[in-house]
């Protein structure tokens, strides 16, 4: 990890919140999902050419439709488990223990105005029903994967330091230009080629930006870690997701480490029987439950 989360880096985290790490993900990786995105969404050009209400009319709007995870594409399912994330979060979040509550994609094109999501805003409303705390025990991590190059021009989001908004009270989500004008001048910017990743708390104020690059567009995996411990937070249900192919596909090939992010506990956590382990293998066909079985029967000392 130190050469992708540096002390400096992990200093802004610590103290304004957020902070960027250029080219954490190898640009091979990105590249493999290009195929899978164009599938998703209209291509830059695709978006200039359309009608206004044509097939790409519903990216016309700054809420459009967000793909989720797990996705048919096995390449954006291995970005959103990546080593180098899974890493990071724990790094910043001070434990292995983690949880993913949210994976998704966005996609923003020029002329694609960004709405509400203009004015500096916190996350956290749609994420928990209480509020955040500051304390580490309570952290959260959201994430954006760059998987284009981000510019001033198309797209970076503008982000402010903690430092600056310590004193806003707590339930202020959204700040007016009138009061808090100043803040919007914060150069804050998250700019990054693609593979970085943006990694920011649910309580720093930000903001989104249009695009003024003509034939251009903005794709980012979305990703948002918790400690285990902590369930004040969430997004997206995975157990909802359990009859979809597209699960099946990635827990059949992913690793004890990358399960646990979605409650699958790890190999010798007590949930794990004989029956529990032979019933998952049967649900799975294909999945490697050596690791299980291995850790099982070393907890009874055969």
């Amino acid at each position: 990890m130190g050469s992708v989360l540096t002390p400096e880096l992990k200093r802004a985290w610590d103290e304004d919140g957020w902070c960027v790490v250029e080219g954490a993900i190898p640009t091979v990786e990105i590249a493999r999902t290009e195929k899978a995105l164009s599938h998703l969404f209209p291509t830059a050009s695709e978006f200039e050419a359309a009608a206004p209400d044509g097939p790409a009319s519903p990216w016309r709007t700054w809420d459009a439709p967000w793909p989720e995870f797990p996705f048919k594409s096995r390449s954006l399912n291995a970005l959103v488990v990546h080593d180098v994330l899974i890493d990071l979060a724990e790094r910043l979040l001070g434990t292995d223990d983690l949880r993913i509550y949210m994976a998704l994609l966005t996609a923003k094109y020029h002329d694609q105005s960004s709405g509400f999501n203009q004015l500096l805003h916190v996350d956290y409303p749609n994420q928990m029903v209480v509020v955040p705390r500051r304390d580490h025990r309570y952290q959260q991590l959201e994430t954006f994967i760059y998987l284009t190059d981000v510019s001033t021009t198309n797209g970076a989001t503008r982000l402010v330091s903690r430092q600056l908004t310590a004193d806003v009270p707590v339930e202020q989500h959204t700040l007016n230009l009138t009061d808090y004008g100043h803040l919007y001048a914060e150069p804050g910017e998250a700019s990054g080629p693609a593979g970085s990743v943006v990694a920011y708390r649910p309580d720093v104020y930000h903001r989104s930006v249009d695009e003024t690059e003509p034939g251009s567009a903005r794709f980012m995996l979305h990703v948002a870690f918790r400690p285990a411990t902590s369930d004040v937070s969430g997004y997206q249900a995975w157990p909802i997701k359990g009859y979809s192919m597209e699960w099946f596909d990635f827990v059949r090939q992913a690793t004890p480490r990358q399960l646990a992010l979605f409650s699958i506990p790890r190999p010798g956590d007590p949930y794990w029987t004989e029956e529990t382990i032979a019933g998952v293998g049967a649900r799975y066909q294909g999945l490697d439950m050596e690791p299980w079985r291995q850790a099982a029967s070393g907890s009874r000392g055969e």
